[in-house]
């Protein structure tokens, strides 16, 4: 117990918790208002993950409540459905109390509020043990906890990776277990590698990479400062103590990822695919302000997808200033270490440039990434490498408070703190107006329109078609996340495009036409055998409801696609403050010899 109150006591006593108070704040204000409206509020963009990951949050804790543990559903991919490892289930299981009271869209929003308060508080924690200097720590809890790529993540709504803060405080916990070995620290260090692991395997990954750069520089540069014999066994019962909480886990996300009906697949071919024409990582994008971000998703693909991976020059600055008035280089080295290998990493396999590829005798230039994506079997399934750049954010983070210490070391505590408070206001400036990041983040509508609370009176089971049809990926999960409300099977996967089924279905493959049409009329003409057919099939698999967002169509489109279908299937109900045309189909017996 007396290591447990020696990690957050100062001479000072308990400033922890100022800090504390400080990061929590900064999260809140970074999510703005959402802290006021948890359960209509969305933390993230609506174009991106969002959708899919508070779907997650229900769904688990669904299959949790019914005694199940979540790894199939039948509820996405209808009618086959598939296998399925929820990448953030760890949060799901820390926060179901809150979603079984609350809600899931309360559960995720204060998880994303936790996550970024975590991050902060945990870079204060680790920066103040190496400065000595609860003050000076302000600067990595801001720089850390406020960083563009984490803010990134936040508009993207992927609530695993907002959650950055398991990462430093596994590395704080091993750097106690080296000044003073003892079992509670162990234990310490077990836990915290053992969730951040869980939390991500990205940062799980990067937590074992740091520890590694520490544990070789101290082994080189100082062997005499840690006693080696009493350290040994303990960090192995450290080991120990995060395999096994790690392994269960594990096993279900290969296994998932492996099974034939798996919803979500990493395949070399994809993995691959994705490195090189999607989540590009641009080195020029590290350092070059601005709000267009590299590479642009939304200009390439459409997507609203942000990739961030801009570091900020104040930070850098003081981080500048440690390496070059800092004497002793015992406090700042290895962290510079660790900041070029995250550096590095998060370049990819290939050195691109402004863009572009840069080549040499007609081929791309490698990078180090390259060698261990070929020989490591975890590094074959990254297929995100600017994440990397959170190591990066915490060495810059930690570096620059060790300048700031420096430099103003001499100075009253009253004008440090001043100065520090500039500080924080300079690197959330530079973040808003400096980086492709959004401050606030912006947020999702997570209302659910009363449609889909009727539908839960119908004692006729069946499953839900909406549409538009050809609205983007991630967008479209909008409706993966009314499931919540209604429970009743949807044909969408999680970030799928068009299932096949549904393309084979008359009636769709009409309504896709449709919508790209131009045409302010339907045709004089229309394919009427196949929307007879395709009415009855949707029909004969399980269709029960097929509902119209009218809002998401052009005027006169909601207009045509409402004359097909009041046609084919019959009057609708009208949800006119939601947009919303529900309309009813009658079950059919599979075995009708019609529809053989």
């Amino acid at each position: 117990m007396r290591d447990w109150l020696a990690t957050f006591k100062t001479q000072r006593g308990l400033d922890w918790l100022p800090a504390a108070v400080v990061s929590v704040v900064l999260a809140i204000g970074l999510t703005w208002p959402v802290a006021l409206y948890p359960d209509t509020l969305l933390v993230g963009h609506p174009g991106n993950d969002t959708w899919n990951h508070v779907w997650g949050y229900w769904w688990v804790s669904e299959s949790l409540a019914n005694g199940e543990w979540p790894r199939h559903t039948s509820l996405l991919s209808y009618p086959t459905g598939g296998t399925l490892y929820f990448i953030d289930t760890i949060q799901v299981v820390l926060s179901y109390p809150v979603i079984r009271l609350w809600g899931p869209a309360v559960a995720f929003n204060l998880v994303l509020i936790f996550g970024l308060a975590l991050s902060a508080f945990s870079a204060w924690l680790l920066a103040r043990h190496l400065t000595s200097d609860g003050i000076a720590a302000y600067v990595a809890l801001v720089i850390y906890g406020a960083s563009p790529h984490l803010l990134g993540q936040a508009y993207n709504g992927i609530s695993e990776t907002v959650c950055a803060g398991w990462m430093p405080l596994t590395l704080y916990f091993l750097i106690r277990l080296m000044e003073s070995p003892t079992w509670f620290r162990a234990l310490a260090l077990g836990i915290a590698a053992g969730l951040c692991m869980l939390t991500s395997w990205y940062y799980g990954l990067f937590a074992a990479l740091g520890s590694a750069i520490l544990l070789m520089w101290h082994g080189a540069r100082q062997p005499y400062v840690v006693d080696w014999r009493g350290f040994a066994p303990r960090v192995l019962a450290s080991l120990g103590v995060a395999g096994a909480m790690i392994w269960p886990a594990f096993r279900a996300f290969q296994s998932s990822l492996g099974a034939e009906d798996a919803l979500v697949t990493r395949d070399p071919e994809f993995v691959e695919a994705s490195l090189l024409n999607h989540n590009i990582t641009d080195v020029v994008a590290l350092v070059r302000p601005g709000k267009t971000p590299s590479p642009d998703l939304f200009a390439l693909y459409g997507e609203e997808l942000l990739i961030v991976i801009y570091i900020g020059w104040v930070g850098l600055f003081f981080a500048g200033a440690a390496l070059w008035w800092t004497r002793s280089k015992k406090r700042w080295a290895p962290w510079v270490w660790l900041g070029l290998l995250f550096a590095m990493f998060s370049l990819g396999p290939y050195l691109n440039v402004g863009g572009e590829y840069l080549e040499y005798g007609g081929k791309k230039v490698p990078l180090p990434f390259l060698a261990f994506y070929k020989a490591m079997p975890i590094f074959d399934r990254i297929s995100h490498p600017f994440r990397f750049v959170v190591g990066l954010n915490l060495a810059v983070g930690l570096v620059a408070s060790i300048g700031f210490r420096h430099l103003l070391r001499h100075r009253s505590q009253r004008f440090r703190t001043m100065c520090v408070s500039i500080l924080a206001v300079l690197v959330l400036c530079e973040t808003r107006f400096g980086s492709p990041a959004s401050i606030p983040i912006p947020t999702s509508d997570g209302r659910i329109p009363e449609a889909y609370t009727e539908m839960t009176q119908d004692p006729v089971e069946g499953a839900v078609l909406d549409i538009p049809l050809t609205v983007p990926n991630l967008e479209r999960a909008i409706y993966v996340w009314y499931q919540s409300e209604h429970g009743r099977p949807v044909p969408w996967g999680l970030n799928d495009p068009m299932p096949k089924r549904l393309l084979e279905n008359r009636l769709v493959t009409t309504l896709i036409r449709m919508e790209a049409s131009r045409a302010w009329y339907l045709p004089p003409h229309l394919p009427q055998l196949d929307i007879l057919v395709g009415t009855r099939s949707l029909a004969r698999q399980g269709y029960r409801y097929v509902v119209v967002h009218t809002y998401l169509y052009p005027f006169f489109k909601a207009r045509k696609i409402e004359a097909l279908l009041t046609g084919a299937i019959g009057e609708p109900e009208e949800w006119t403050e939601d947009g919303l045309l529900v309309y009813r189909l009658d079950p059919i017996d599979p075995a009708d010899p019609i529809m053989k």
